[in-house]
């Protein structure tokens, strides 16, 4: 069923685009989404990268700018070249450290690169302007520390490339842009998520996309008289000066699913991730028998113990709760226990899982890291290029004393070869102070036993 926020006709409708570098595909991906949903706007507004793909969604072509997303690499879009030898934390350190210098050096990279892809795709100035629709942008003036809401209307016809190259003149690693000798820089400095720009054409709806781009949001009072709906994910986008293809199509397929799971919740069923309504209800139910189960002692009674506990159990919930940025209850616990484990063994947010397929591929990685760590092996998946925030996470996984996934890993052994024992110092203090450890452990017991599948 489609929410009634999209079965609305005859209703003015806006789409704002926030900025964020290369975490714009992710605009890409709702576009795509709100295509299908027959959602069009009469109104689009956009900062920085979201000036950019709302210039794009003027001109129609939502398969060809999903296309261009697909191919661009950093060097297309600066003047800058990554290491050859990608991966690791090494790769990022040095990535990171050269893009710096040679900012510095050149005083802002140059947006050469990029205007010439803009103006390649922005080929008829006289087209988006004859769409009918409202365009507006923002830029921030340096010289008088001001920003700039800017109409296509208002825009000296053969000047929009300009408006919208300074809108995206992310200073100071990038240059400045000048349009009549004023020196303009990135619109995110003073407006980042341009919703004020939108409520002044007064829509009755608002798609407003949110990436998690730096700079300054104004709130509006405005937006309680208008019907809204907030597009974002949980998930890290990445950095915003990198531009790596798989982060790039994962992130267009994340913007697609947010979309719809906030569309067709019944038929997109997830929170952080995305699965297929089929067979969902029936696998719920299997959850919540092995749960009784095990609550009553008939599952891993040796830990009946300590399960048993009403304190130890409300202490699970809000740890779970905790790492999985949602309280939980009795309707989406099963949902919350099978995400977490998707992300504790870094399964890829960007498809959408039949709820079996999903589960195979944590036995699946349950098995890697088990032979990883058996044999002393590097490597289990090859993760995408991740941001520094990313890379942290992962560097702390593989500290074996504060990793949740090695601890659960190893709790899960324990488990399966009838060894955890409140005796053992080790094992009792990861029961005490890693019950999320714990319940990863478990849920992947139930995974292999409900399909008698070997270790």
């Amino acid at each position: 069923m489609k929410s009634v926020f999209f079965e609305k006709t005859n209703v003015k409708r806006a789409i704002v685009f926030g900025g964020g570098g290369a975490r714009g595909a992710f605009e890409i991906g709702v576009w795509r989404a709100l295509n299908e949903l027959d959602y069009y706007a009469d109104i689009v507004t956009g900062t920085s990268v979201g000036a950019l793909n709302g210039a794009l969604y003027l001109t129609g072509e939502q398969e060809e700018a999903e296309k261009l997303w697909k191919e661009l690499e950093t060097q297309d879009i600066l003047n800058f070249k990554p290491p050859k030898d990608r991966g690791g934390l090494m790769y990022y350190g040095k990535t990171v450290t050269e893009f710096m210098l040679q900012a510095i050096k050149d005083k802002g990279l140059s947006g050469r690169a990029l205007e010439e892809i803009v103006e390649k795709v922005i080929d008829s100035e006289c087209d988006i302007r004859n769409k009918g629709i409202v365009f507006g942008l923002s830029v921030f003036n340096y010289e008088t520390r001001e920003t700039e809401n800017v109409y296509l209307n208002d825009i000296e016809e053969g000047t929009l490339i300009d408006y919208l190259l300074a809108s995206s003149a992310f200073f100071p690693l990038m240059e400045k842009y000048y349009i009549d000798e004023i020196p303009y820089i990135d619109g995110g400095y003073g407006n980042n998520i341009p919703v004020d720009i939108a409520l002044d054409e007064k829509p009755d709806q608002m798609v407003v996309v949110d990436i998690d781009g730096p700079g300054y949001y104004k709130q509006d009072k405005r937006m309680n008289q208008c019907e809204y709906m907030w597009i974002r994910t949980n998930w890290l986008l990445g950095d915003m000066l990198l531009f790596d293809k798989q982060r790039i199509e994962q992130n267009i397929n994340l913007g697609y699913f947010e979309t719809m799971k906030r569309a067709k919740k019944e038929e997109y069923p997830g929170y952080w991730y995305t699965f297929h309504s089929k067979q969902f209800d029936y696998e719920k139910e299997r959850f919540y028998l092995a749960l009784h189960e095990l609550l009553i002692g008939e599952r891993s009674s040796n830990m009946f113990r300590q399960i048993d506990n009403n304190a130890y159990q409300k202490k699970l919930l809000i740890e779970l709760g905790r790492k999985w940025k949602k309280d939980v209850d009795e309707q989406n616990l099963m949902l919350a226990v099978i995400e977490e484990t998707g992300k504790i063994f870094n399964i890829s947010p960007g498809s959408q899982y039949e709820i079996i397929e999903f589960q195979d591929l944590i036995i699946k990685r349950m098995k890697q890291y088990i032979s990883s760590w058996d044999h002393h092996e590097k490597k289990v998946t090859k993760l995408n290029i991740m941001s520094g925030k990313e890379w942290r996470r992962e560097f702390f996984e593989q500290l074996p004393l504060i990793s949740d996934r090695r601890i659960a890993v190893h709790l899960f052994k324990w488990i399966t070869e009838g060894m955890l024992s409140f005796e053992e110092p080790l094992a009792y203090m990861f029961l005490k102070v890693k019950p999320y450890s714990l319940m990863i452990a478990l849920y992947c017991k139930y995974l292999f036993s409900k399909e008698n599948k070997e270790i």
